[in-house]
């Protein structure tokens, strides 16, 4: 098995995440996680956009991109094209860029963790929602969801809102920070962050937790948490009274061999 050294093949002396990001360190790389749910109320809910508890695939599946406005598809002015990241049936990692409303993916996924806009009209960005779905026309699992933001004039985000992620097969995972942020004061707001690993049936595990009335709230992990292959990272939150909630977080990846 290969050990790869977390020190810079240069031999520099510069900020160790710099470092990575620059590739200068064998075997590591960095994946930013952050999501938005516009309506977190009394019931828990997974922090994404289309709002709700997500569901997981337990079989990989072909998958479409809708979009529910006309001007979203191979001759519009708003989304033409959508990448979508992911992992295959044996978790790894895989992407295919798709026609919104056109044909149904090559590749079959058991995890979608991140799409985007990859090509558009003259808007530059998505017009409407788009929904990537096991099913035609936003059927099916929705497993992620492109939203627009704003009242009156929306405009669109270009790339999903998803505070979830699985680690790749044949990577481990050190989580670094985990972040909230409450639109609203409530009098109780509840955020969890969840993780379930692989072989463990349909168990979810709470990693941390925070109860927090409004505002951002940041944690930083000294020691980070090691998230070994195919585990899931999840963050879910409850309010007391309805209101948009973000989160995000970071994971150092560590090439096994």
């Amino acid at each position: 098995m290969t050990n790869f050294p977390s020190e810079t093949k240069e031999g520099r002396v510069e900020d160790f995440y710099l470092q990575i990001a620059r590739g200068q360190i064998p075997g590591h790389s960095v994946i930013h996680k952050f999501g938005r749910n516009p309506n977190v109320g009394g019931v828990p809910e997974t922090i994404w956009e289309q709002g709700g508890v997500y569901t997981y695939l337990t079989v990989a599946s072909t998958i479409y991109v809708y979009g529910a406005d006309a001007q979203d598809g191979a001759d519009g002015t708003g989304a033409l094209t959508v990448t979508v990241q992911g992992l295959d049936a044996d978790y790894n990692e895989i992407d295919e860029t798709l026609t919104v409303d056109g044909a149904v993916s090559t590749k079959s996924f058991l995890r979608v963790y991140r799409a985007f806009v990859a090509s558009a009209g003259s808007l530059q960005t998505n017009k409407g929602d788009i929904i990537i779905s096991t099913g035609a026309s936003g059927t099916g699992t929705v497993l992620a969801k492109i939203a627009t933001i704003g009242t009156g004039t929306v405009y669109g985000q270009g790339q999903t809102n998803l505070a979830l992620y699985t680690i790749p097969a044949g990577k481990t995972g050190f989580l670094t920070n985990w972040n909230v942020g409450v639109g609203a004061y409530n009098d109780s707001v509840t955020a969890s962050l969840y993780t379930r690993e692989v072989g463990n049936g349909l168990i979810f595990r709470t990693r941390d937790i925070m109860d927090v009335p409004g505002g951002i709230h940041p944690r930083i992990y000294q020691v980070p948490f090691t998230l070994p292959e195919k585990t899931d990272i999840e963050v879910r939150a409850i309010a007391s009274t309805g209101t948009t909630m973000s989160s995000t977080f970071d994971i150092i990846l560590l090439q096994n061999d």
